[in-house]
């Protein structure tokens, strides 16, 4: 469609402009329902937009009645219609307005189209503002025959005076789209009820989500020439100085109010404090979007691709900058580079191609064009068309710049396989090996921040750890982040991270750190998979011996509560709990036991005797509490080693990074009781320099977090215990089935001269390599100077150095052997030039002259290098030295200087023979991976693997917890009631086996046609609406001494997280009047999805604060309430009136694959249950009813109340009510995870349309 000849846009108005179709779709069928006719939803989709004379025949049809009165049921429906919305009103649909704004301001013309009469067709625009936009109103009365027919768009151009080609047509239905085909119009649907199928979609010219987005359709397709260009630059720096000088205004008028509040209110003042806070956040988060829109002004954009959505059938283009740029309609002008489909500009050539959504899926475009520019000083310097982003050409124009340019065009110069690693799911792990130079750091650097942007609802910046050998690397590695849009990451040194998960075990008043000795082949050993693997089985002996794995009979009956056996599967499913977590639940499971053989027996136990009892067994296994010490325990397993042979020092206060590895082990393994969900996301750099022990321990305390791990084995300078290849951490990391290994083979960083220099150092190793592809970049000759004492080699320095800097070198290096050099070195230097920070824990990376020891350059790259006294003394010819050389060698961009005196290392001044080859390992290129958020399972294995999940579950119920729920038998009286009945008892248990055997076979329709072999879920369970349970089974066992206190918050656009010691609790407000209460029992587990909705469609205001006593969650309609001493959960209606409470001592409780939540219900309040029929509505006040509907189509149970909400609960299998307090009162589902809705809505026949609409069951992926 080209639009550059449209003259008119021609509107349906139901569904299209006004949101009005899903009221037709509610009362078609029940003004049929008052004629005596049972319309399905299905149905009432085919009635949208279709006009005279079809509907009343279609009607006919549908019922196979001839005597249908159409008008009559058309009548009454016009008339209950009528009554909602002059009660409810009509709503605008999203994006007319700006639509229609834009289409006036072009000077096209606008019309309506519409199925609706005159009358009313006027009325409601008029009463929404509306009707002024349009040059013609045509109403199906005006033609003989209404959509799907093309008369009416026919009439519409004739009256507008173009032709059909000239016109645009919007729709929302399939007759709708079907008569503006027909007419010859561009059709272009915003779905409203229904997606186009494969045959609709042929007749559209575009597919869009809002009316807004027509408008892209429209804008101007930018040229290709170079005044084209330049003339889009102009206009683009013009929406983003806009943007700039919007942000410093609005950061003016918070310092204004920040005044203003600093005259008005005391200092204690608690409403001025709460303003202040507010408007404090505010401007931090004005401040960074300033650096944002700051970034945008300066270069505003570095790419451009062209291409065609197959949907949208036109050619579209868009420019790809550092930042996002948008423009006052907030429609995008420039992409932020992170944006995905931005992704096909730096990994995919011309042709067809894919970019994948994060939880949406991929998505096929045709690439027409890739443009690279150079723009300087608000200038267009260059622009090129290329296949491949950013050549050798551009590369190397680019890497002659100093250090600090560089890093400002590094995204745009992002090359295909470091764009691979960067967009990788972060719910995926990766090893990246980069050979020197690659742009490991960097790459790792921008994977965070396009996770960020990316996956917002699932990570912040607080979920993730970068991980560094020292603290120069991470220093440098938190001053760039900014620049990528990144605040707020923590990042440490290994040794901080394992003290970190110490926590009040370690104390820095008594405990240091050290780094381990390089060349300490004594206490190297501690490094290895082998010395792990003994502190492993030092801990499982040590469990062994202190948790008793003894049959435990009851006193007096004698009765088997808890076997070996089964103490023994607890220990062996359960390997990530510690001992004594493992110890506590144990109590648990045989308390449970306990209080079931205790209650209702013919056994009785005095009081005195049942306490003593109750105590036994309530810590039969122990308290809990370990009161040894970690460091002691550290100590005893270091003696066994010793004894074993294996000697190593003994620390006392001082520990290396494999002494506190073991120390967080000991820690996580035995003492835990509390478990504290730590990161998400790890990000190791220089990873080769970690020994295989540190990556146990971590694996191990970090359990369920993925990792990005960046390394070079070339580069492991950690002779005795660092990584030489991959092997051992691939098995260990890389076990699912998105997790992959990747591989960087360019290096950017360094000259032709001095690439050849660092692999001639290379050669001198025995040891395999992975192969080095250099960027062809020349520069001078690396220098090697001897110097005949060291006042000439102090003296050769300065002068060295003095040159770079009047060459305009900005960042220099002198490289030491180590520590005590350096620090020396620095001193003598600092008489002649202006020397960097020296304290190496305080050193930051920048401008300037920094004195190095060699290990503290690992990641970093200057202009020049100067490699300090290399002697054969401090570097003697093994494979250790060969790679701290190369190290050293590598960090140069530009100027490399070797000075010494005395004899050169043989690394350096000996010739490698010329038949000598490096090994090398073999190496896979890392693809693209399969999308990890959505798998496709066939209905088969769905349907199996709820079989599977549902024998599991049962099977566990037996084992621990509640014994399986069953039907109390029918008496004999009521057998004839029994029979009369479909599902119940036995003939109920048959059902529920055969609809487990073979999914129910969806009936075929009113015409009789069948739809083929569509299948349709049912609900997994035994009991039908309303059974009576037995009250034998409503006890709950085993609980009542859970930790619900909420450690943590976590806050996304989508949902709210509340974590405790008992487990994960999420809040999800779904619509205003809709919240989505999710639990899930352990703080290593995740919220997963339920066959319902899972969280909002579409946007609406919310908030959530957090005070010291509790977390409020609001919606225009709801206010929610989370104590944080109980994690209990209240409900308040829109006028801050309480409507349910869960109960404050144990809001919930889950244990073998069922869920109890307990609720304060009022002993006056009526509680109803809905039933199948319309109007079955179940009383369950103060009774224990089953309210699934076992054998059924799948729907969620929903419980109302008088006082005006309703509780919609989310499984599959039994859902058990139990309003009777001596039990509960509280509500049983069966699953995995506990989920409920919360409506708010006083009338019910409202609450139950809410919950039929919003609750509707989502599509399978």
């Amino acid at each position: 469609m080209n639009t550059k000849n449209i003259k008119a846009v021609i509107f349906d108005m139901d569904g299209t402009l006004i949101d009005t179709e899903k009221y037709y779709r509610m009362f078609w069928p029940k003004a049929l329902a008052h004629f005596g006719y049972e319309m399905t939803d299905e149905q009432a989709l085919t009635m949208r937009s279709l006009g005279q004379p079809y509907a009343p025949q279609h009607l006919k049809e549908m019922f196979r009645d001839p005597d249908l009165d159409y008008t009559a049921i058309r009548n009454y429906r016009k008339q209950i219609m009528g009554e909602c919305l002059k009660k409810n009103g009509i709503e605008i649909k999203k994006g007319a307005i700006e639509l229609l704004d834009y289409l006036k301001a072009q000077g096209i013309h606008r019309a309506i189209a519409t199925a609706t009469d005159q009358l009313r067709t006027e009325q409601y625009l008029k009463q929404l503002g509306l009707y002024d936009y349009f040059d013609q109103i045509i109403c199906a009365t005006m033609v003989e025959h209404g959509k799907p027919s093309p008369d009416i768009y026919q009439y519409a151009c004739r009256q507008l005076a173009l032709l059909p080609e000239e016109c645009i047509a919007v729709e929302d239905s399939p007759n709708g789209v079907c008569s503006a085909y027909g007419a010859g119009c561009n059709v272009v649907m915003v779905p409203d009820q229904t997606e186009p199928d494969e045959a609709l979609r042929g007749k559209l010219a575009a597919r869009v989500d809002s009316l807004d987005e027509i408008i892209k359709l429209f804008k101007k397709f930018p040229g290709l020439t170079k005044e084209d260009e330049e003339h889009q630059l102009s206009k683009i720096i013009e929406i983003a100085q806009d943007n700039l000088d919007h942000a410093k205004e609005d950061i003016r008028k918070i310092n204004e109010d920040l005044a203003d509040l600093l005259e008005v209110y005391d200092a204690k003042d608690k409403e001025g404090l709460a303003l202040w806070n507010n408007a404090t956040a505010r401007l931090k988060e004005d401040e960074r979007e300033l650096v944002r829109y700051e970034k945008a002004r300066k270069k505003p954009y570095f790419g451009r691709i062209d291409f065609r959505d197959p949907k949208a059938k036109a050619d579209e283009a868009y420019y790809i900058g550092r930042v996002g740029i948008t423009d006052s309609s907030s429609d995008p002008v420039v992409l932020d580079w992170r944006a995905p489909i931005a992704s096909v500009y730096y990994e995919s050539r011309m042709g067809t191609c894919q970019y994948t959504v994060s939880s949406e899926g991929t998505f096929e475009i045709d690439l027409k064009r890739k443009r690279t520019y150079e723009i300087e000083n608000d200038r267009l310097k260059d622009f090129f068309d290329s296949d491949v982003v950013a050549n050798d050409e551009l590369l190397t124009k680019y890497l002659a710049k100093n250090k600090k340019a560089v890093l400002g065009e590094i995204i745009a110069t992002i090359q295909k396989e470091q764009n691979l690693i960067i967009r990788r799911s972060p719910k995926t792990n990766i090893i990246v090996q980069g050979v020197a130079g690659s742009g490991k750091t960097t790459v790792a650097m921008h994977r965070i921040s396009y996770i960020l942007y990316n996956y917002k609802d699932d990570f912040r910046p607080e979920d993730f750890y970068i991980i560094g050998s020292n603290r120069i690397l991470l220093n440098y590695i938190t001053s760039v982040l900014p620049e990528l849009d990144v605040y707020g990451i923590r990042q440490m040194t290994m040794e901080q991270l394992f003290i970190r998960l110490l926590y009040e075990d370690w104390d820095e008043t008594r405990f240091s750190y050290h780094n381990i000795d390089k060349t300490d082949a004594k206490n190297s050993i501690k490094g290895g998979t082998a010395w792990f693997l003994d502190l492993e089985k030092f801990c499982q002996n040590y469990e062994n011996q202190s948790i008793a794995k003894e049959d435990i009979y009851m006193e007096k009956t004698g009765n088997l509560l808890l076997s070996k056996e089964q103490i023994g599967r607890y220990l062996k499913n359960n390997p990530k709990v510690s001992m004594q977590s493992k110890i506590l639940m144990l109590n648990e499971i045989l308390y449970a036991k306990y209080e079931n053989e205790v209650s209702g027996k013919s056994v009785t136990f005095p009081p005195k005797e049942k306490k003593i009892l109750d105590k036994k067994y309530a810590s039969y296994f122990g308290d809990g509490k370990w009161r040894e010490s970690v460091f002691t325990f550290y100590r005893e397993f270091l003696l066994a080693q010793q004894e074993a042979g294996k000697e190593v020092d003994v620390p006392e206060n001082s520990f290396d990074v494999y002494d506190l590895a073991a120390l967080a082990y000991i820690y996580k393994r035995i003492k835990e009781t509390d478990p504290v969900r730590e990161t998400s996301h790890v990000v190791i750099d220089e990873a080769q320099d970690f020994g295989m022990m540190s990556y146990r321990c971590l694996h191990y305390c970090l359990y369920g977090c993925t990792y990005t791990i960046m390394g070079d084995t070339s580069q492991n300078i950690h002779f005795e215990y660092g990584l030489n290849d991959w092997e051992e951490l691939k098995k260990l990391i890389l076990t699912g089935i998105f997790d992959a290994f990747g591989l960087l083979r360019k290096s950017y960083r360094n000259t032709v001269e001095i690439s050849e220099y660092a692999n001639e150092i290379l050669r001198h190793g025995d040891f395999s390599i992975y192969p080095v592809e250099p960027i062809i970049r020349h520069g001078n000759p690396v220098q090697t100077v001897a110097c005949p004492d060291e006042n000439k080699l102090l003296a050769d320095t300065v002068t060295t150095i003095k040159k770079w800097q009047q060459d305009g070198y900005e960042t220099i290096a002198v490289i030491c052997r180590d520590e005590a050099e350096a620090a020396q070195v620095a001193e003598e230097l600092k008489k002649y030039v202006k020397i960097v920070e020296t304290d190496l824990e305080k050193a930051e990376f920048g401008d300037g002259v920094m004195v190095l020891p060699v290990s503290y350059t690992k990641g970093l790259e200057f202009d020049a290098v100067l490699l300090f006294d290399p002697t054969q003394e401090k570097y003697p010819s093994d494979n250790g030295h060969v790679k701290l050389l190369y190290v050293a060698a590598t960090r140069a961009l530009h100027e490399l200087v070797v000075l010494y005196r005395g004899k050169l290392t043989g690394i350096l001044a000996d010739k490698v023979p010329e038949g000598k080859h490096m090994k090398e390992f073999a190496a896979e290129t890392l693809t693209k991976a399969a999308e990890f958020e959505r798998v496709q399972h066939t209905e088969k294995e769905i349907e199996q693997q709820r079989r599977i999940e549902g024998a599991k579950d049962m099977a566990e119920r037996e084992y621990i917890g509640p014994k399986r729920i069953v039907i109390k038998p029918q008496g004999k009286e009521n057998e004839a009631e029994a029979r009369g009945k479909t599902l119940t008892g036995q003939k109920m248990t048959s059902a529920y086996k055969r609809a487990v055997a073979a999914p129910v076979r969806k009936a075929a329709d009113n015409s009789g046609k069948n739809e083929g072999n569509h299948t349709e879920e049912i609900i997994l369970s035994p009991y039908e609406f309303g059974a009576i349970p037995d009250n034998a089974i409503l006890r709950v066992k085993g609980h009542s001494r859970n930790n619900f206190v909420i450690k943590w918050i976590k806050k996304t656009k989508s949902y709210v997280e509340l974590s405790s010691m008992y487990g994960l609790l999420r809040i999800t407000p779904i619509t205003p009047e809709v919240i989505r209460v999710s639990f899930v029992k352990g703080v290593t587990e995740k919220i997963g999805d339920t066959a319902w909705k899972g969280k909002a469609d579409t946007a609406f205001t919310w908030s959530a604060k957090e005070s010291k006593m509790l977390v409020e969650i609001a919606t225009e309609k709801v206010t929610v309430h989370i104590a944080k001493n109980n994690g209990a959960v209240c409900f308040y209606n829109e006028k801050k009136q309480l409507l349910l409470t869960e109960k404050a001592e144990e809001p919930r409780f889950q244990e073998g694959g069922c869920n109890w939540t307990f609720f304060e219900w009022e002993k006056s309040e009526h509680l109803k249950a809905k039933g199948l029929l319309a109007a079955d509505f179940m009383d369950v006040t103060a009774k224990a009813k089953y309210v699934s509907y076992g054998g059924k189509k799948l729907r969620m149970p929903l419980i109302l109340s008088e006082k005006g909400y309703g509780l919609a609960i989310a499984s599959k299998g039994t859902v058990l009510f139990c309003g009777i307090r001596t039990f509960g009162p509280y509500i049983m589902a069966e699953g995995s995870q506990s989920d409920y809705y919360f409506i708010s809505e006083k009338n019910r026949e409202k609450l139950v349309e809410i919950y039929q609409k919003t609750l509707t069951l989502q599509p399978k992926f």
